[in-house]
């Protein structure tokens, strides 16, 4: 039984192996080039359109706004359920998502790309930066998955449930690479870090139920 249990954690553990090993590679000098050649890339692939549409999209990484809309889903749950239960993961993601993201940027310190600081792509660096891991592509990732998980108690259909779970981080991710706003890596990051706080947000109970069986 206890191998079981901890076996189901497997996933959970490589997520943060996977951190741990791309933070060694940039640590050790490793995938700068990588982060230089994109950011060169992008930077002269600049096209108008392009560039102000993703400027648009910006907002789809913004844990204020993507935390709002879980709320009011789950405030409409709670409503209709007569449980404050659906708020719990909402609160739980804000707490989760600060107590390791946070941190993590400031122990690591890496410029964003286009800082006017020496050498940006380095970790540890001076004068610090907030860049490495990208916590809006972690936001695409777990934050969306706890507004699934609330739109599944209201019926959300399979083709909605799949592009929610997809678009997001594809959208945010290119959207920021194009503008230079994070480096690849520190998008790879976030989104392994990511999946690693949805996965464990998903194991909150969820005795809600759907609102088409309640009323």
């Amino acid at each position: 039984m206890m191998a079981s249990v901890r076996r189901t954690w497997w996933p959970e553990l490589g997520l943060l192996a996977g951190f741990g090993a791309l933070t060694l590679a940039l640590a050790a000098g490793y995938l700068l080039d990588l982060d230089l050649a994109v950011r060169a890339w992008c930077d002269t692939h600049q096209v108008y359109a392009a560039h102000w549409l993703a400027r648009g999209m910006v907002e789809l990484g913004s844990g204020t706004v993507v935390t709002a809309a879980a709320l009011v889903v789950a405030v409409a749950l709670a409503v209709r359920t007569r449980s404050l239960w659906p708020v719990v993961p909402v609160v739980a993601a804000v707490v989760a998502g600060n107590l390791l993201l946070v941190p993590l940027k400031m122990l690591f310190d890496r410029a964003a790309p286009h800082s006017p600081a020496p050498d940006p792509v380095l970790l540890f660096h001076y004068p610090p930066g907030w860049s490495y891991p990208s916590g809006h592509a972690a936001n695409s990732v777990y934050l969306y998955g706890v507004l699934l998980r609330l739109l599944d108690s209201a019926g959300l259909g399979p083709l909605a449930r799949r592009w929610l779970r997809v678009l997001p981080p594809v959208l945010v991710c290119a959207t920021f690479l194009y503008l230079g706003y994070h480096w690849l890596t520190d998008l790879a990051a976030g989104l392994l870090l990511g999946a690693f706080l949805d996965r464990v947000l998903a194991r909150i109970p969820r005795p809600v139920p759907a609102l088409a069986r309640t009323g």
